[in-house]
């Protein structure tokens, strides 16, 4: 079937006879015409003489656009276009048309041609309305995108349309346009502060680099050689994926916050410089395909004066700079090392730049010991430890003391009634002559509590009565406290009162 009885369409150029039924072709040089309204070729049927009529038919759609492989490429146009440029490299489409667009334009293409139309076909799925119904203008739930561009811009809702995985139908998530502002907002800061860096100059690579800056090139090269794999075979929504981590928690959560403290000590400034411009325009390379209007923004105005290229659109897919899988393991070392101590600080109710009097750091692991050393000050100026901080190979000779005593009043109400509130008024005044009792003795019995009327002679501690909070320290060194995390201790020194 390659007709249809439609008002809107391409038409068939042809006129038939109203008396034979003899078909009038239209010529190659006439076309495209509409037979309803233009002329045959000839003024009667040359069979018979009959009155030509123009065919009323259109063409089917599929009969139509099958044929927009050859139309792209300047078919019976451009013979020389023609040639560099079919086969194409790739056709999108939807499941649904199948049968219809894809079999037909490899059908029609390869009968006219003999070639294959594309070299590949990218499957993907259908956008429903956010309840998961198919939109449809009867229901009254079509969602129109020229909307959401106004209100969002178009490189947000194209983060949306990037998640949604190939060949799968996928609701509306207004949520993943709001997530991809945030993340342009991000891309767009973090840019910001790398211009900033290296505004003055294109940097060249130093004879050395620090070793976090081989753990973040590490990180960048692994997720270039990464993201190159999947989007060779179309997998773009987890290629964003990989890429808005890295953005967010290599780059900017942790390297960033890991170098400020050497800028602003101007310590390995080449070296840093470098890396931000190395990773920085390589990052806009990998969003280009997703993001094409903020990065191109962003091209021109940190690194065209730079480069070569006129648009990050025309420029080269970046390449991985470096893998070092032992420098990898060091900088992760400390990455995770301030990762644990910086939560730490905000459960104390310390700002993340306020110092803290750690005086060592004890690795058990001779082999993180020997990582982590040459990284030491990225960890000292992070974390605001003091300039002396030592790095020491094994595990502090811990010993727990108790530092208070609280009552536990859901046990002491049901057991002493009237007198439970003497008990823990009680325990609350004479912390540091239970606490002695406790170490001396195992327990303090309830006996011992001076005017309280009870019976049960069982202890505090074995009862449930009270909780003890103990804390760590160093062995033999008053004022020290452990803080133990997962692989390393810090050693902290309670200030002098």
């Amino acid at each position: 079937m390659i007709s249809r009885q439609r008002y809107f369409a391409t038409p068939i150029p042809l006129w038939e006879c109203e008396k034979c039924g003899e078909v009038v072709l239209a010529r190659p040089e006439d076309c495209y015409i509409d037979p309803t309204i233009d002329k045959p070729p000839v003024e009667n049927c040359q069979k018979c003489g009959g009155h030509l009529k123009g065919c009323e038919d259109v063409f089917d759609t599929w009969m139509d656009s099958s044929i927009s492989p050859l139309y792209n490429t300047f078919w019976h146009r451009d013979e020389k276009k023609f040639k560099q440029l079919y086969p194409m490299s790739l056709r999108a489409q939807a499941h649904d048309i199948i049968r219809t667009w894809a079999f037909y334009t490899i059908l029609r293409c390869t009968l006219l041609t003999d070639q294959k139309p594309f070299e590949n076909i990218m499957m993907g799925g259908f956008i429903l309305s956010e309840d998961g119904i198919p939109m449809h203008a009867s229901l009254g739930n079509v969602i129109d995108p020229l909307q959401v561009i106004d209100e969002y811009g178009s490189d947000s809702f194209r983060c949306y349309a990037a998640s949604c995985a190939l060949g799968e139908d996928n609701p509306f998530r207004r949520k993943d346009v709001v997530r991809g502002t945030k993340l342009l907002r991000k891309l767009w800061n973090v840019q910001q502060f790398i211009g900033n860096i290296i505004k003055e100059s294109k940097p060249e690579k130093p004879e050395k680099l620090q070793d976090i800056d081989i753990w973040i090139l590490t990180k960048y090269s692994k997720l270039v050689k990464k993201c190159t794999k999947q989007m060779d075979v179309f997998d773009y929504s987890q290629a964003m994926k990989e890429i808005e981590y890295f953005l967010w928690h290599e780059l900017a959560d942790h390297y960033i916050e890991m170098i400020k403290g050497s800028i602003y000590h101007k310590e390995n400034v080449e070296s840093i410089r470098y890396t931000l411009y190395t990773v920085g325009l390589g990052l806009l390379k990998l969003f280009a395909p997703i993001f094409p209007h903020i990065t191109e923004e962003i091209y021109w105005d940190l690194y065209e004066d730079f480069e070569d290229d006129a648009s990050i659109h025309v420029s080269t897919w970046p390449e991985p700079i470096l893998i070092d899988e032992e420098k990898e393991k060091a900088g992760d070392l400390v990455k995770s090392h301030i990762a644990q101590v910086r939560p730490w600080k905000s459960g104390q109710g310390l700002a993340l730049n306020a110092p803290i009097n750690a005086t060592t750091t004890y690795y058990p692991s001779a082999e993180n010991i020997q990582r982590i050393r040459p990284s030491g000050s990225i960890i000292i100026s992070t974390l605001k430890y003091p300039e002396d901080h030592e790095f020491r190979e094994g595990k502090p000779n811990i010993e727990e003391t108790i530092t208070a005593v609280e009552p536990v009043y859901a046990k002491l109400g049901p057991a002493f009634k009237n007198e439970s509130q003497k008990i823990s008024q009680w325990i609350k005044e004479h912390q540091n002559d239970i606490i002695k009792i406790i170490e001396n003795k195992g327990d303090i019995s309830i006996s011992e509590i001076p005017g309280i009327k009870v019976t049960k002679q069982e202890g505090l501690l074995k009862g449930g009565y009270i909780q003890v909070k103990k804390e760590a320290g160093l062995k033999g060194k008053k004022g020290s406290i452990i803080l133990s995390f997962d692989g390393f201790y810090v050693e902290l020194q309670r200030k002098k009162s």
